[in-house]
């Protein structure tokens, strides 16, 4: 952060910070840096404990009748906000769709909700990053503009903040990110350079997973991007690269097909579904994969059953806007 002394105008940023600034976009969208170590992720756990205002919290899963839900169809999509945690054991990013209190409200309300709720076994990336940065919203553009000039300690701990606001984002309306300087101009890089807008990467190709904690069951996505929606469903057969269970376990599918934004899954002769929460879990696993591989929809057959808790297996299932739909009991 800027050492509060008035440092002279200058047009350019110089190498060492431009370095940061390219830093700062990258942990934005890059699947691969900064991955954090145990350490760290302890460490940023002692940090976002001793933040002051905060509200010890617990969470209660939406439902649909007597069954919790864990996906927000699209028309219920404007009265969530999804905020993404870490969990602390095993450092998997999760997605939480909390209920707004208003619909309209997004931005302030969604750093509001961040800087005060406290989660059990749930990790928050460290606060000094939200307080660098104005954030503000332009249409379907996320502004994110400096308080302070940057300076090379500024991101070294980039590696807990980057999957919180690469998954936070990848759920939101917006489709853009500018970085703007204290004065507001777009950030540059050397004399001639620009940092421009980056665009926000809303098919992110992962399988899913469930994860049980403290604070709930979530569906969670992989640490791993796959290179199709088939290959994702036959990860979702193994143990997550964080070490949890299979989503698909005894059930078999036996093809797989897709023709455009629509993909069918035909379950075999004793790969039968029933009426339960597994099975709930696994269709909305399904669903939600299915979205990241930018789907449409999901015709199950030849699953044994035509209905599985509130999904209607005779005719194709729309994939889901959003994860996770939780109230918060305290505010």
């Amino acid at each position: 952060m800027a050492s509060g002394k008035k440092k002279r105008s200058v047009k350019w940023i110089g190498p060492a910070v431009a370095t940061v600034v390219v830093l700062f976009m990258a942990f934005l969208i890059s699947p691969h840096l900064f991955q954090p170590s145990a350490h760290d992720m302890k460490k940023v756990k002692m940090e976002s404990n001793a933040d002051n205002g905060q509200v010890n919290a617990t969470l209660e899963a939406v439902k649909n009748t007597n069954e919790p839900l864990h996906v927000v169809s699209a028309a219920d999509q404007q009265k969530y906000m999804t905020i993404a945690y870490i969990d602390e054991s095993t450092s998997q990013v999760v997605p939480i769709s909390i209920e707004k209190e208003n619909q309209n409200d997004h931005v302030k309300a969604m750093v509001s909700t961040y800087e005060k709720l406290q989660l059990p076994e749930m990790i928050k990336p460290l606060q000094s990053y939200i307080d660098m940065v104005d954030i503000s919203e332009k249409g379907e553009t996320l502004v994110f503009q400096l308080k302070n000039d940057l300076s090379l300690d500024t991101l070294k701990e980039a590696n807990h903040f980057k999957d919180m606001v690469k998954e936070t984002l990848k759920w939101s309306q917006y489709k853009q990110v500018q970085v703007k300087s204290v004065k507001g101009s777009h950030l540059q890089l050397g004399t001639n350079g620009s940092m421009g807008t980056i665009s926000i990467d809303k098919q992110t190709k992962h399988a899913y997973y469930v994860l049980e904690n403290k604070s709930g069951t979530f569906l969670v996505p992989s640490k791993s991007r796959y290179s199709s929606y088939e290959d994702a469903i036959e990860a979702m057969k193994q143990r997550s690269d964080s070490g949890l269970d299979p989503l698909i376990k005894e059930e078999v599918i036996k093809e797989v097909t897709s023709k455009g934004k629509h993909v069918t899954i035909t379950f075999g002769a004793s790969g039968q579904l029933t009426d339960s929460i597994d099975h709930i879990l696994l269709i909305e696993g399904l669903l939600l994969t299915a979205k990241d591989f930018g789907f449409t929809d999901v015709m199950i057959q030849n699953a044994g059953t035509e209905q599985v808790g509130p999904y209607e297996l005779n005719e194709p299932i729309e994939v889901p806007a959003l994860p996770n739909p939780v109230v918060i009991k305290a505010r």
